[in-house]
């Protein structure tokens, strides 16, 4: 019987395996909070949609070219949905 030398790792792919260990970064305590650092976010604005009532927020795109006023629907299909219902109406 031929005993080989095994340490349980090897290298993968040809990549060389590290012997130093992890350097994960502790677990967050629940106690500490982002308002701490402060880091907070500024309030995002929302409104409903237009057609289906549901509200939607802000985004990047609509507040870097001041569109957000001019925006009605959360989503291309509900804009599309009451085009549609104002063509038949």
């Amino acid at each position: 019987m031929v005993r080989l030398d095994h340490d349980g790792g090897g290298s993968h792919m040809g990549l060389a395996r590290t012997r130093s260990p992890c350097q994960r970064k502790p677990p967050r305590d629940e106690a500490s909070s982002c308002d701490d650092d402060g880091m907070s976010r500024a309030e995002v604005r929302s409104k409903p949609c237009a057609f289906c009532g549901r509200p939607f927020t802000d985004r990047k795109r609509w507040s870097g070219r001041d569109q957000w006023d001019q925006v009605l629907y959360c989503s291309r299909g509900c804009r599309a949905n009451a085009a549609k219902q104002r063509r038949h109406a």
